[in-house]
């Protein structure tokens, strides 16, 4: 069968469905990708590769776009089935009760799809896919879900080539790989936490590659575009010592590029610093979220102290490795002066390159929940909220336009230790036109930097970023 997987923008591949596209295509199909705000006349397109099916996964925060997207296609092409997995539906199973959406799959999804395919060319039963959703006589049909696959290297490669055609993604000089798949902690803002309950006895979550793969895997992508940093986008690089250990004999040898990967203060000593300074670590990204540990704790259940994180700090400094970090700000409860903490933990680490993010209330988490009971949400659909700013609170908080400012300075008064006497003004002041001017600008600072991506590169995957932003608009005004 003809199989063609649809995304909105360029902002990131999606690893998950290039894994799908390989096992589809080791299965003995025909599969595509058009990025829709690469394409001057997307439908058109479509038409001429002529799908028996359309994918596309529903990543959370884009599902008004899918929503919509899913709506014109039927309408277009209403004899091709579409399909549709990815995390938002995994959180929030109700939306396969949409009328365009023939099909979704929840959780790990390779072999399920490749089950489905086989049904829909040969009439089987739809009863017998594990993690497959359906409507039957308008009711909802969950299916139970398999046992997750524990040999990851059993899966073949996942399918780049998808993106490699999009010279802005294939001269990007860094690119994204996963080295194994879950996360031990609990988290309650994160998506992972969620997935973490439902696979509960059905097999070892925190699953690796073996090294060896994991070399091959970017060598091979290596001769295929161009690649001087490889980031490992795991949501937790170490989660074995001894696969480490593997890792350390192998990676410099085979492969030898500077990485980047995401830590916690949690797993890091100065004898795994300096393992992985050994093998070419460059930059570690680590979420802090916030700088008041109650915060830390009894909101976010992230468990370590500003003590912990203090030492890890310096002990990156020490092996000069450039620290990233993840913060969170109009949390349940949290006041302005909470959020300046967390400024100034980050400024006490001396971390220049930090992210933040407003805090979203994702359907079925503890940290939403919390927000709920608290009457601190005016409506419990996400959907809502994200029509908003990007940068207005969404759990109630007192002084939002604070928030919304501190937001869009975050990065920059990170980068530039401005006094905060002169904050306190800065966060009185409408000036949110230039602070966006400073955001976007430092944030593009902090990407190169980090990342060690090439000017050009830069320039070419920032010109498609600002497409998707256009096409985005142009979509959502139509």
């Amino acid at each position: 069968m003809k199989l063609l997987f649809i995304q909105d923008t360029i902002d990131s591949e999606s690893i998950g469905v290039s894994y799908i596209s390989s096992v589809l295509r080791s299965a003995g199909h025909t599969t595509d990708l058009f990025i829709a705000s690469l394409e001057k006349n997307l439908f058109d397109k479509i038409r001429t590769f002529s799908p028996d099916a359309i994918l596309f996964s529903v990543v959370i925060t884009k599902q008004d776009y899918y929503d919509k997207l899913g709506n014109e296609l039927k309408k277009d092409f209403p004899k091709v089935k579409i399909i549709a997995g990815g995390p938002y539906i995994t959180l929030n199973n109700s939306f396969a009760l949409r009328e365009w959406l023939d099909f979704a799959l929840i959780g790990e999804a390779e072999e399920a799809v490749v089950e489905l395919i086989h049904a829909l060319a040969d009439g089987g039963d739809l009863r017998d896919i594990k993690n497959l959703v359906y409507k039957e006589e308008g009711r909802l049909i969950i299916n139970e879900l398999r046992n997750l696959n524990e040999d990851l290297d059993s899966l073949p490669f996942p399918d780049r080539g998808l993106y490699l055609k999009y010279p802005s993604f294939k001269n990007l000089t860094v690119k994204r790989f996963l080295s194994g798949r879950g996360c031990p902690y609990a988290c309650t803002f994160c998506f992972t936490r969620k997935l973490r309950d439902i696979y509960r006895g059905k097999g070892r979550y925190i699953r690796k590659h073996s090294a060896e793969r994991i070399c091959e895997e970017i060598n091979l992508m290596k001769r295929e575009s161009v690649l001087r940093t490889v980031h490992f986008s795991d949501d937790l690089f170490l989660t074995d010592k001894k696969w480490l250990n593997e890792f350390y004999n192998i990676y410099p040898k085979k492969v030898g590029i500077p990485f980047q990967c995401n830590l916690t203060a949690n797993v890091i000593d100065e004898d795994i610093i300096r393992l992985l300074k050994e093998c070419g670590l460059r930059g570690v990204g680590i979420g802090l979220e916030s700088g008041v540990e109650e915060i830390r704790r009894k909101v976010l259940g992230k468990v370590f102290s500003n003590e912990e994180i203090l030492e890890v700090a310096r002990l990156l400094h020490k092996y000069k490795i450039e620290i990233y970090t993840y913060n969170m700000i109009a949390l349940p409860h949290e006041k302005i002066d909470d959020a300046l903490m967390t400024l100034e933990l980050n400024r006490r680490m001396n971390a220049k390159i930090t992210q933040c993010n407003i805090a979203i209330p994702f359907e079925g988490l503890p940290l939403t929940e919390m927000a709920i009971k608290s009457s601190l949400l005016n409506d419990f659909s996400l959907t809502i909220h994200m029509n908003k700013r990007p940068e207005s609170p969404m759990i109630r908080v007192e002084f939002p336009e604070k928030f919304e400012r501190l937001f869009l300075l975050f990065p920059f008064l990170s980068r530039f230790h401005v006094g905060f006497s002169v904050v306190k003004l800065l966060l009185k002041l409408p000036l949110n036109f230039l602070y966006r001017f400073l955001h976007r600008l430092t944030y593009f600072i902090n990407m190169k930097e980090y990342y060690d991506i090439s000017f050009l590169s830069g320039l070419m995957i920032f010109l498609d970023i600002k497409k998707g932003e256009r096409y985005l608009k142009r979509f959502f005004k139509k």
